[in-house]
């Protein structure tokens, strides 16, 4: 070789060259055959072994396949939110800052200068900050260095920590009437908030329910399943994500809320004997449905050429049909290197402390 090529330690002859083209002009099956005897033992830097590897013999094998051999359809796998919520103290004290990317900024500010602001209705100077611009820019720009300059406008305004703190305000009230305690079914937070809402005669504009909402809370494997909807009188289908109620809602069928940190993708091989449904539907519950119960099809997700279920894509799986297995050495063989590789290591070592 011209030169080394690391481990893509591969070139093909003339002769090689040759035979490659004249199966494909005949549009040949060859079965696998050797074609050439074994090479000598591979060159290994460092310590050599008494058994070195032996390079595999040269092996050549064509196949002729159908194009949907190569292909699969790539679904998409959904299992549903499950989220807990609780009105606690350290949950809504987060109110107080805004969201990513002005959080942490805000919480220095208020540790740094509101030492003397209060919740207090009658507090005039809560988030006047006119007095402490230049070191709050001295700072943001050593160590938030990344906050533009729009964000930090919006942070040195007072109107953004007088918003945040009506918000924190609404949530101690909603708090009063929904209790301290961790709710494991999400489903009943709305209900509890309009409740809650109508008894205090407080209405909550939409920035400030999706605020409370993320705030209070919390993605949770144990919880109950978030219901998204409900199809009044429509039959289940569980691969598509519609699963049959129970209870009140007997008779019909129930979607869930897809958890987004929970979703994947399983190709499924083409078959034009079948359906596309048939051969996606089987897969699923054979290879998906026994391990996660709860999962389905997103039906949403589909070909742009076809419209069918499934993102159509080809590989070619050189390793699948033209791997020769190789088998180890002997494990007694390798044991016995090993032990002396050992014995010498040890031998170096008492030379050195000698």
């Amino acid at each position: 070789m011209r030169k080394s090529l690391g481990s893509k330690r591969n070139e093909m002859s003339e002769s090689d060259i040759a035979m490659i083209t004249r199966t494909f002009g005949a549009f040949d099956i060859v079965e696998a055959q050797s074609l050439d005897k074994p090479t000598e033992p591979k060159s290994n830097r460092g310590r050599q072994s008494d058994n070195p590897k032996v390079e595999a013999p040269k092996v050549f094998s064509s196949k002729i396949f159908a194009t949907h051999a190569f292909g699969y359809r790539r679904i998409t796998i959904e299992r549903p939110l499950r989220e807990s919520y609780q009105f606690s103290d350290e949950r809504i004290a987060e109110l107080r800052f805004a969201n990513k990317p002005l959080n942490a900024p805000m919480q220095w500010v208020y540790n740094t200068y509101g030492d003397t602001w209060s919740d207090d209705a009658d507090c005039e100077h809560y988030g006047d900050l006119s007095e402490h611009h230049e070191p709050i820019r001295k700072h943001l720009k050593t160590h938030f260095s990344e906050i533009k300059e729009a964000r930090i406008k919006e942070l040195l305004d007072r109107e953004t920590w007088l918003t945040q703190k009506q918000i924190l305000l609404s949530a101690k009230q909603l708090q009063s009437v929904i209790g301290l305690e961790q709710c494991d079914d999400k489903n009943t937070y709305d209900d509890a908030v309009k409740a809650a809402s109508k008894s205090l005669d407080l209405t909550l504009d939409t920035r400030s329910k999706k605020a409370i909402e993320v705030a209070v809370s919390w993605k949770n494997p144990d919880a109950e399943k978030v219901i998204k909807k409900i199809h009044r009188n429509t039959p289940a289908n569980a691969f598509y994500g519609l699963f049959a109620g129970n209870g009140k809602n007997k008779g019909h069928a129930i979607e869930y809320k897809a958890d987004g940190d929970l979703r994947d993708f399983e190709n499924v091989a083409l078959d034009p004997s079948q359906t596309v449904n048939t051969l996606n539907e089987a897969y699923f519950a054979k290879e998906v449905q026994p391990h996660v119960p709860d999962a389905w099809i997103d039906a949403t997700k589909k070909d742009s050429q076809d419209q069918e279920v499934g993102i159509v894509g080809y590989e070619t799986p050189f390793n699948r049909h033209f791997y020769q297995y190789q088998p180890p050495r002997d494990l007694a063989e390798i044991d016995a290197d090993l032990d002396k590789v050992s014995a010498e290591i040890m031998q170096l070592l008492q030379e050195v402390h000698s």
